[in-house]
């Protein structure tokens, strides 16, 4: 008996792993360096860098996301909303010094 309440309780922990871990998938561009990753806890965030330009990035996101919901900014820096495996979320992009700097975050 007991055997069989610690394979439920497994079974259940793995399963919300999974499910919380689905939520961080949010697809990166394939040059993305992570600078930094928190996703022990929400809101989850992800933060890196990459030489393309905030249109480009945009783009990338639009094709793999869809339209976003709401979008604010211009050429120097962007912010694309967008609903994800029901949570919010939000990339902010900002172009500095050859880079474009990309934070995401899933509350």
């Amino acid at each position: 008996m007991k055997t069989l309440a610690f394979l439920i309780i497994l079974l259940c922990t793995l399963s919300f792993n999974v499910l919380s871990q689905n939520v961080t998938e949010i697809p990166l561009p394939e040059e993305f360096v992570t600078t930094m990753d928190v996703a022990g806890e929400y809101p989850m965030v992800r933060t890196g860098y990459l030489t393309d330009s905030i249109s480009d990035i945009a783009r990338f996101y639009q094709q793999k996301l869809g339209e976003p919901l709401k979008t604010n900014g211009n050429n120097t820096y962007r912010t694309l909303f967008y609903n994800y495996q029901e949570h919010k979320v939000r990339i902010s992009l900002y172009r500095r010094s050859y880079v474009t700097e990309v934070g995401i975050m899933v509350e």
